[in-house]
């Protein structure tokens, strides 16, 4: 017979054991449609990188991840904008002041690459072709990694007095 201090504590390895069976939700970026009303999904995911030391990481210290961007579905990327033929998915920083192609994003395959950014998102814009630094289409799609959700917001110019730090 199990006494129930032995089985309270079975049932919460059991349920820790189905917790942490996936991938952790700091490597998996959903992706949303930015238009209102808007069903287009898409998941950004990331992979830390290896390197022969373990981690890999930047010569400033920042870690290196492989990304895999996909959508299942995606509409012809004219119907966002007249002219475009191709999705690109691209990581930038908030401020966007870094912005790094990853590549075309085609429904049901994916897109990969490398980002070594702290805090940053992922762009899926609608463009004319997949060549180019920056984007010039509409966003389409958007998604923030896990970083960026720790931000310290009385450091933002609104809770200052309008004044910047």
């Amino acid at each position: 017979m199990i006494c129930s201090a032995e089985l309270g504590r079975r049932l919460i390895l059991a349920s820790l054991a189905v917790t942490f069976t996936g991938r952790p939700e700091l490597y998996l970026i959903p992706l949303r449609g930015t238009s209102p009303g808007s069903q287009l999904t898409g998941t950004a995911t990331l992979t830390p990188a290896r390197s022969p030391f373990g981690l890999a990481t930047t010569k400033d210290g920042y870690f290196i991840f492989e990304i895999e961007v996909e959508a299942p579905v995606l509409p012809p990327a004219s119907s966002f904008k007249a002219g475009a033929t191709t999705y690109v998915a691209w990581v930038t920083t908030a401020q966007l002041d870094r912005i790094e192609r990853l590549g075309a994003l085609v429904p049901g395959a994916k897109t990969k690459g490398r980002v070594a950014m702290n805090k940053f998102m992922v762009v899926v814009t609608a463009e004319p072709g997949v060549s180019g630094d920056r984007w010039t289409g509409p966003i389409v799609m958007r998604g923030n990694s896990a970083s960026s959700y720790l931000t310290n917001f009385s450091g933002h110019t609104m809770f200052s007095g309008g004044v910047p730090q």
